[in-house]
């Protein structure tokens, strides 16, 4: 069973958000990224999601 995790380690820039959502859906961390800059900068989604998403998943074990 897939679960949804912050990474830790080399992973994790900020938080581990971005890191977390790659593993789960096998792609690489920076394709990820990318998307979640191009996604805040304009203003179409919230910063406060990143952070909501950092204070609710669950770090790596």
């Amino acid at each position: 069973m897939k679960r949804l995790y912050r990474t830790t380690g080399s992973d994790a820039v900020v938080c581990g958000v971005c890191g977390g959502i790659a593993r789960y859906f096998n792609v690489d961390p920076t394709i990820v990224r990318v998307a979640t800059v191009l996604l805040v900068v304009p203003g179409g989604m919230s910063l406060w999601v990143y952070i909501i998403a950092a204070l609710i998943m669950p770090k790596e074990c």
